[in-house]
């Protein structure tokens, strides 16, 4: 049994994620038979350990996942000291669940979005203890998209002095910053019971290699309020900025009698961010677009239970194609995905509700229920949960705009500016350096639109699909800008060049949902970046989705493909559109769709180009096809009458990408790629791929900790004799690991039902993906991938 706190540190915080036991009932009962329960490791998403069937209650909003009532017990044993208090942090529960420590009912939390802390009462004994947790996401269907069901994010056991620093109440600004001097305000609350006059308050600052670079104290004696507040001038400050995430570390501690009684470590960042009408957003003084995407919180074949190296290798390819800001659609993230935007330099739009008071349905896939939701407990725990979110993630240079909803109904109804107002209010209190924004579906929608009412509360318009009604499919933000020229205005969500990876078949082009084809799907986006890219009062556009999630879809579907990265985070054809646009530093040239195609020889079909170049050349089989060319944006006459500062652009379309017609059979296609003088910077080729000769794994790293915790990520593909992916001769590949876990495979179709954690999968377009998880104590990780024909590949991964 593990035992905590032998050796009492100021303040300890010890992981509790080891050693559970969880059971799945039908009743809020206890489960008394011992068979009913099974060992698990916390995160954990009881919604991915089982098959989705089309009857599951959650329906295709939730991804026809079972969920129910779950139990969660462990025992442990604490060494308890006088005068110390014991706290466990949930990072969050979805949902509603209830705690008990050694039979007593302590606590419960109901949204599963938003951390909480139960204070450990008398009850807790010094030696064994048993803690039960009942989770109830048995009202379904109860979330638009998949949720999770489960103790899906961290849990932390702490202990601190009875006189401490309370969670969440340090709070670090920096209000005024030169090349010189950077002024770092910091506020902390003291809660217990303590003698004022003999409390400190003390601040030391580590620069980003761990340095000391400023301090100050200060006494709490005579000071009316639990809150005490310090400033700090630092020298030559380091800003965070998007290409350089520079971070400080603020060490707080409570100091009584000269003995320090606790003590913070917060990371923050040194950075001005502003907003105007004329200019949209600007950080350290510069214009910056929000090139966004949204973002739910699943992990795919983990489910809600990620570890954070997987939105690590996700985020790093997000940034790769040029993205610098995040929408967390729609609810607070993982404290760890703050974390990496923090580290990696995304901007975060941080996102509280998708309901408030007024129910919202939810009608995907067969739903035959009544919908529930957060509205349901909206007016007793909103206020409770918008503050837990700001006081977590407030001091994250990432974040810099708080968003009160999404879609909400309120937007439209005559009273719903109250709940606006409320929600704004309390951002402003709790973070008076942030602007608020709420993301609207009906701002000319017929017969109720969004009030101007309640768009008067926002600080910043937020619009989802902002060319959805009438003239504004043409005109987008320029009616609201000639009526409201002082409103700020982004598109919160937006249009993206998305769909299924590897899917090339005819598209159902008859309605407005349904697929569209790869040589027109990205047309309206690319109508929206035009638009967004040359009127500099839009903030930017977070177009729907980073990568695609479950839920939210019809069966035989469990997820949706709007992403543009799938749920393996392997990247689709309209990644590659986008970092075409947004990447300017190193050429972008790729050609859609691949060769293999089941079509007959001869057949004349659309084959794309994504670029940067100012030009590029096709050649099949050796023969031009001719040179194509488009320039964006435009560039106009400078000093006089026809000179241009660049080489005049013989363009052939006004469209962000490139087109030839071309026949079917060939054996080569190649695209030669030049800059405005014509020089070649860079050249790709197709080629129709072979039989599957064999199987290639990349590891994303060589070697993992042995904590238990840490994850290495598998990408499979099957390769022919010359080592290209085979996209049409899918086959099941088998994985067995040694000396440590599989926690989930996967292949990114929506429509496979294989369960996650089954150690077989088809591949699909010729690639698959699988998580390992390290064991608690060093060893060699062995993993075998085998498929029917091919050798297998073992790999050696050294955990330490």
């Amino acid at each position: 049994m593990e035992r905590f706190f032998d050796k009492p540190a100021i303040r300890d915080e010890a992981f509790f994620g080891f050693d559970w036991q969880f059971a799945l009932t039908d009743s809020s009962s206890f489960p008394t038979d011992d068979a009913a329960w099974r060992a698990v490791q916390l995160p954990h998403d009881w919604s991915v350990d089982y098959p989705v069937e089309e009857s599951a209650p959650s329906c295709g909003s939730g991804g026809y996942v079972r969920t129910g009532i779950g139990w969660y017990r462990r025992s442990f044993s604490l060494v308890k000291q006088t005068g110390r208090r014991y706290v466990l942090r949930f990072d969050g529960v979805y949902m509603n669940c209830d705690v008990w420590l050694n039979g007593q009912h302590i606590g419960g939390h109901v949204y599963g979005y938003t951390g909480f802390e139960l204070e450990l009462p008398a009850a807790l004994a010094d030696g064994e203890n048993e803690l039960l947790v009942r989770v109830d996401n048995s009202q379904q269907p109860g979330s638009r998209w998949y949720t999770g069901s489960g103790i899906t994010r961290n849990v932390w056991l702490i202990s601190t002095a009875s006189t401490h620093l309370r969670t969440g109440s340090v709070f670090i600004t920096t209000p005024e910053i030169t090349d010189n001097t950077a002024k770092v305000c910091i506020q902390a609350d003291v809660s217990g019971a303590y003698e004022q006059a003999s409390l400190y308050l003390a601040v030391a600052l580590l620069d980003s290699q761990g340095n000391p670079c400023a301090n100050a104290e200060c006494s709490l004696r005579g000071v009316s309020t639990l809150t005490s507040q310090l400033e700090l001038i630092l020298q030559h400050p380091q800003r965070w900025d998007i290409d350089t995430p520079c971070l400080y570390t603020a060490v707080v501690q409570l100091l009584q009698h000269g003995q320090p009684v606790d003590e913070m470590q917060v990371r923050f960042g040194i950075r001005e961010i502003a907003y105007n009408a004329e200019q949209g957003f600007l950080l350290n003084g510069r214009k910056v677009i929000m090139q966004g995407v949204c973002l739910h919180h699943d992990g795919g074949c983990v489910g809600a239970a990620v570890p954070p190296a997987i939105w690590q290798r996700r985020l790093a390819k997000i940034k790769a194609m040029g993205c610098n800001a995040l929408r967390c659609s729609h609810n607070p993230p993982d404290p760890a995905l703050l974390d990496l935007a923090d580290e990696m330099g995304f901007v975060v739009m941080d996102e509280a509700f998708d309901e408030w008071h007024y129910m919202k349905g939810k009608e995907f896939g067969s739903n035959t229920h009544a919908s529930r939701g957060y509205s349901e407990w909206f007016d007793a725990c909103a206020a409770a949960d918008m503050t837990a979110m700001v006081e977590r993630d407030r001091n994250h240079p990432s974040v810099v705009m708080w968003s009160i909803g999404n879609e909400v109904r309120e937007q439209s109804i005559p009273d719903g500016w109250k709940y606006a107002r409320m929600l704004a209010g309390l951002c402003h209190g709790l973070d008076p350096t942030r602007p608020i924004t709420q993301a609207c579906d009906q701002m000319k929608a017929e017969p109720f639109p969004a009030t101007e009412a309640f768009l008067n509360e926002l600080d910043i318009v937020g619009v989802n699909y902002v060319d959805r009604w009438r003239e504004r499919t043409e005109t987008f933000f320029d009616e609201e800008k000639r009526e409201h020229p002082d409103w700020l205005f982004l598109g919160t969500e937006d249009i993206a060049v998305n769909g299924p990876r590897c899917d090339y078949s005819p598209a159902n082009t008859a309605t407005v949902w349904g697929p569209k084809s790869y040589y027109s799907k990205m047309l309206k986006a690319e109508k929206l970046w035009k638009y967004v890219r040359t009127r500099p009062f839009v903030i930017g556009s977070f177009m729907w989705t980073g990568v695609d999630y479950l839920g939210e879809c019809f069966w035989p579907h469990k997820g949706s493909s709007a992403g543009v990265l799938d749920t393996c985070g392997f990247e689709k054809d309209g990644w590659h559109f986008y970092r075409s646009q947004w990447v300017k530093d190193e050429p972008v040239l790729h050609l859609v769709p691949h060769m293999n195609l089941d079509l007959p020889a001869g057949t004349i079909y659309p084959l794309i180009c994504y670029t940067n170049c100012a030009s590029v050349e096709l050649l099949v089989d050796g023969v031009s096809y001719g040179v194509k060319a488009y320039e964006f944006p435009n560039q106009g006459m400078t000093k006089e009458w026809a000179h241009f500062d660049r080489p005049f652009a013989p363009i052939t379309t006004n469209d962000l990408h490139l087109s030839w017609d071309i026949p079917f059979g060939s054996s080569e296609v190649t695209a030669i790629g030049r800059d405005i003088y014509g020089r070649e910077i860079v050249r790709t080729m197709l080629r129709p791929a072979g039989a599957p000769a064999a199987l290639a794994v990349t590891l994303d790293r060589e070697s993992l900790r042995a904590d238990g915790r840490d994850v290495v990520q598998a990408e499979i593909a099957l390769v022919d004799v010359q080592g290209n992916i085979v996209p049409d001769h899918d086959l099941p590949v088998t994985l067995t690991v040694t000396g440590g876990e599989l926690l989930g495979m996967d292949n990114g179709r929506t429509d496979d039902q294989t369960p996650y954690r089954s150690g077989s999968r088809e591949t699909y377009g010729g690639l698959a993906y699988a998580i390992l998880r390290a064991p608690r104590v060093p060893s060699q990780m062995i993993l075998t991938v085998s498929a029917p024909g091919l050798a297998p590949v073992t790999l050696m991964i050294p955990c330490n």
